[in-house]
């Protein structure tokens, strides 16, 4: 028998709700810990740290010896500034990339390579630029490259001289003569109306080996003798006014001695044996390190300055260069010798291909006359062909 429900409800008892319950207990997570791999990692990176530190800032490693290889217009003193050798750079410390590019910048520098060799010692390789011609102006006798690029000097008996940067007048070298060098060393200036002897002009005529006498008389100056052309050959653009000898002036540029080799210097083992040009003229004056050599010029005086005694048939041991205002470009056998006058060249009107044609006539001049009974050639040449070439007797 089913007995019946209570009629009341206790309310002093918890509603109990029916369904599941799950009892919730809090979660640990344990934080990772550190392997011995890692600490000794940690360990490792730390001493390294401190060993680079360390290894920077210790004395053992201090730059006390530089090697400087392929430096001939550049100085060991010049380099050793640059790397900082004066401080004894620590090896770790030098940034041998900017000391590279330091060097680079140098005038007769054209890449360079820094590296270290432990434990105290810097190695610098250079590659300097390649001398070409040596650019004697004034007392300074400076080398050019290809591009006419004055990067270096060398003194009288061409040993390379050390320029420190910047420095423009490095040790000295064989004086130049001044402008009242007395003509008595030198051929004198040749007057067209006279020769040198002071008897009536001795102009020849030339006509039929391609070569006819015209002269033109200095300025203030009347020939005794006026010497005709080829008639026929057509008048071409005529030299400067021919040299005359001006005692209160001293003789023209070309006609001052050169400077001869120091008898007191001697040639190291880096000497430089290079054609010598000798540049007058005014506007180059001013030329010196780092500046550039008119390519005309350059060009011309490497054609010149190249030629032997043999090829123009000359018997002197050997031949002077010299770049004036005056007479352009003169080639000389020396003090007292023949004076032979090539001129100007440009770019348009008068190139220096001509050169071969005149060396050629120079040739013909001295072989057939003699050169000791040659006193001043003068060897004019144009575009159209056309030569007025003359010389003066001695």
């Amino acid at each position: 028998m089913v007995e019946p429900m209570p009629t009341h409800v206790r309310r002093d008892l918890p509603l109990r709700r029916s369904g599941m319950q799950v009892r919730r207990q809090p979660i640990r997570r344990a934080s990772p810990r550190l392997r011995a791999t890692q600490i000794y990692a940690v360990v490792l990176m730390f001493l390294c740290v401190m060993t680079v530190i360390s290894l920077g800032s210790s004395t053992v490693f201090e730059a006390r010896h530089l090697v400087v290889y392929g430096a001939r217009f550049t100085g060991d003193e010049t380099v050793s500034g640059i790397v900082g050798m004066g401080s004894s750079p620590n090896l770790f410390r030098l940034r041998t990339d900017r000391v590279a590019n330091a060097l680079a910048n140098l005038p007769a520098v054209e890449s360079a390579r820094v590296e270290v060799s432990l434990p105290d010692t810097v190695v610098v390789t250079v590659v300097e630029r390649e001398p070409r011609l040596v650019w004697v102006i004034g007392d300074q006798r400076y080398v050019v490259d290809d591009s006419g690029f004055i990067f270096g000097q060398v003194d009288a008996a061409g040993n390379p001289i050390y320029a420190a940067p910047g420095t423009l007048t490095p040790g000295s070298t064989a004086p130049a003569p001044g402008p009242d060098a007395s003509s008595a060393t030198s051929p004198s200036a040749p007057d067209p109306g006279a020769s040198v002897d002071g008897s009536p002009a001795a102009a020849t005529n030339l006509a039929g080996k391609g070569v006819a006498a015209s002269t033109k008389p200095a300025a203030g100056t009347t020939p005794k003798t006026a010497p005709k052309a080829s008639p026929k050959a057509s008048p071409s653009p005529s030299p400067t006014a021919a040299p005359s000898s001006t005692a209160s002036f001293g003789p023209p540029p070309s006609l001052l001695p050169v400077p001869t080799a120091d008898p007191a210097g001697t040639p190291g083992p880096q000497v430089v044996n290079l054609p010598v040009v000798y540049d007058r003229r005014a506007g180059d004056a001013g030329l010196s390190l780092g500046d550039v050599v008119d390519p005309i010029a350059l060009d011309a005086g490497y054609r010149l300055a190249g030629l032997t005694p043999v090829d123009v048939g000359s018997q002197t041991s050997g031949l002077d260069v010299v770049l004036d205002d005056q007479y352009g470009f003169t080639v000389s056998s020396g003090a007292d010798g023949w004076v032979a006058q090539f001129g100007f060249y440009t770019q348009t009107l008068r190139k220096d291909t001509a050169i071969p044609e005149q060396v050629q006539n120079l040739r013909s001049v001295l072989l057939e006359y003699g050169e000791n009974h040659v006193a001043w050639v003068f060897l004019v040449a144009d575009i159209a062909g056309n030569r007025i070439d003359t010389y003066i007797r001695r």
